[in-house]
């Protein structure tokens, strides 16, 4: 006869959340004050329901690091470390801290305090998804302090005059805009980081395509040198053009996008440089644009190309007004030319003549 298995009577895993954990620890520290009326039984009762309730939340979200109870509402605000994702990949990511908020009681007769907490939030939920690393610790563990200062206001709210009280919340208002600011900054770098890492991969294509195309350019009439040099020209105006905005502090990423697409867009922008290198090259090779006179030397016509490439690849602006500008005519010497053979020339004497009655009307 085969052995039935033993069945396992172990319970669920117990899930306490963070208002439950407000909850009981409100019980637990009201039945500690002094005569409070309750007794040894009950308050050992209390404890052991709350300690039990705390390793089941820290559990599930890690250790709690710093925790503000209120002391005659059931509200607070804590902050933990954090659990590991599941996978052997998202274990090597760092472990991002937890903010964890619980204070519509205390905040209920105070609005500019309970926007204030929303906004920890906000910041605190923004900085655990975009922020990585230092930079996110820093953040997460500023707007606790600051979510921690709120409540203790609205702890300290009786003892305080009035004026006091909102010129404390003012400055309170003041540094969690600063610590806005702060993660703004850090996670535009952040952003910046993976851009410079998209157009590391868009260089890698450039050369790939090179790889892949070196025939069809070994071909009688074709200067193979320059094309290739006005490509990589291209390219490293491109990437100097946004080391020189990166330094400016002029360039700056919306950085709540995922950053997949941060990397693509980083990933265009070589190519976009090497492709408005390439077509000034064809466009003055061809005479569609003509505001500039090609050496005769093939080194000398070389370095020329590579630096109007690099200028194209730099400046966008500029490769778009000189592409128009061949296209509609206005980059063309004989259009310039005809134009200013018909613009009528001015009489000298008429001129002079007008200057004249001019002078002459002018009161002494």
């Amino acid at each position: 006869m085969a052995r039935t298995p033993p069945i396992s009577d172990s319970a669920p895993k117990r899930r306490v959340t963070f208002p439950d954990l407000v909850r009981i620890h409100f019980r637990w520290r009201q039945a500690l004050r002094p005569g409070s009326g309750v007794s040894e039984k009950e308050i050992a009762e209390l404890d052991r329901d709350y300690h039990e309730a705390l390793a089941c939340f820290e559990g599930e979200h890690g250790d709690m690091i710093n925790a503000y109870w209120c002391a005659d509402v059931e509200s607070a605000v804590a902050l933990t470390a954090g659990k590991p994702n599941s996978g052997w990949v998202r274990r090597l990511l760092s472990v991002s801290p937890r903010f964890h908020r619980v204070s519509d009681w205390a905040t209920k007769d105070e609005p500019d305090i309970a926007r204030a907490l929303h906004h920890c939030d906000e910041l605190a939920i923004r900085a655990g998804e975009v922020l990585r690393g230092r930079s996110r610790r820093i953040a997460v563990q500023l707007v606790m302090t600051s979510a921690c200062h709120l409540l203790s206001l609205v702890d300290a709210r009786g003892e305080n005059p009035p004026q006091a009280h909102k010129d404390a919340v003012a400055v309170e208002l003041r540094e969690l805009a600063a610590i806005g600011r702060s993660y703004r900054e850090s996670a535009n770098g952040d952003a910046q980081l993976v851009y410079f890492a998209g157009m590391g991969i868009g260089i890698a294509g450039l050369v790939a395509l090179y790889v892949l195309t070196a025939s069809v350019l070994d071909r009688e009439g074709v200067h193979a040198s320059t094309i290739v040099g006005c490509l990589v020209a291209g390219a490293v105006g491109a990437v100097v053009s946004v080391i020189a905005r990166v330094n400016s502090g002029s360039f700056a990423l919306d950085e709540d996008i995922a950053r997949g697409y941060t990397l693509f867009l980083g990933s265009l922008r070589p190519w976009i440089g090497s492709i408005f290198g390439l077509l000034i090259y064809f466009s003055v090779t061809a005479d569609i644009v003509q505001i500039f006179e090609v050496p005769q030397e093939d080194t000398d016509a070389f370095y020329f190309f590579c630096v109007l490439a690099f200028a194209a690849g730099f400046s966008e602006r500029w490769a778009q007004d000189t592409l128009t500008g061949g296209l509609s005519g206005r980059g063309r010497g004989g259009a310039d030319a005809a134009a200013a053979a018909t613009t009528p020339a001015k009489d000298p004497g008429t001129a002079r003549g007008r200057s004249t009655e001019a002078e002459r009307d002018t009161p002494q």
